[in-house]
């Protein structure tokens, strides 16, 4: 199987069968970061940011992956366990993405029941993932706070999410905050910091909303964990920061809430 996909993988619009598409999913957690990374989930990104499934198809990788309830896999486990859910975070990101794309084959293809479960799992997912693993010698990229960060940044930036629920991403990210008692040393803060500024970007989130949200933000500061877990916080806000100033985005009411969001 691996030899056929890494055939397909060379070639311009590669035709799919469906044990191919089984056996992708079924592997999408694959220990070796050579198979899973450079085979398994670019055959599956590829082949939906490319359009190369057909839309029954689709709904097959969509119908399956809900199914196999990937986010969830020996969720009180670490290393290995995580690989499936950190790499199912993606594979949802891009049914998402391709799903509110307009000129995508698969714009709305999603069923709103579906649509709403991939919401649901994606809001959930960082509340009790505990993997803080960024790079493994062993694995390779295991990544589970930035994929699932990803996914929250197609979920709330998704036009069938409502806009009355964006209060509820914030929420979900102070409290993502307010769980890890380590310091994010992958980048996984800036990635969560994407998912406040796409959502301002895109019409989504006004930063009036946010500058509210960060002045309800309370971190006490009494031990090394409150200080860890503000560090966090800090370094998101920053990327924002940096990312909105970039394109001459930045209100100067956010700017202020960000640059009084200290010690």
């Amino acid at each position: 199987m691996e030899k056929i996909l890494k055939e397909k993988l060379a070639q311009d619009m590669p035709i799919y069968q469906q044990e191919e598409i089984l056996w992708l999913l079924d592997y999408i957690g694959h220990p070796d970061y050579k198979i899973r990374d450079e085979l398994i989930f670019v055959s599956l990104a590829r082949a939906i940011q490319e359009q190369l499934f057909t839309k029954d198809q689709f709904d097959f990788v969509v119908i399956e992956a809900l199914k196999r309830q990937g986010l969830l896999y020996k969720k009180e486990e670490v290393g290995q366990a995580t690989l499936t859910r950190s790499f199912t975070a993606l594979l949802f990101a891009n049914l998402l993405h391709a799903d509110a794309k307009k000129n995508s084959l698969y714009f709305k293809r999603l069923s709103s029941q579906q649509r709403m479960a991939l919401f649901e799992q994606g809001m959930s997912y960082l509340l009790y993932e505990n993997d803080r693993t960024g790079y493994s010698e062993e694995y390779g990229w295991v990544h589970a706070f930035a994929h699932g960060a990803d996914l929250l940044v197609e979920i709330i930036c998704h036009p069938d999410f409502s806009i009355t629920r964006v209060n509820e991403v914030l929420q979900v990210l102070e409290k993502i905050f307010k769980r890890v008692n380590w310091r994010f040393i992958s980048d996984e803060d800036w990635r969560l910091a994407r998912v406040i500024y796409q959502a301002v970007l895109n019409d989504r989130l006004s930063q009036t909303r946010v500058a509210a949200w960060l002045t309800s933000l309370d971190f006490p500061l009494e031990n090394s964990t409150d200080f860890l877990q503000f560090s966090n916080a800090r370094s998101c806000l920053l990327e924002v920061y940096l990312q909105l100033d970039k394109e001459k985005a930045l209100s100067d009411e956010l700017r202020e809430a960000i640059q009084l969001f200290s010690y």
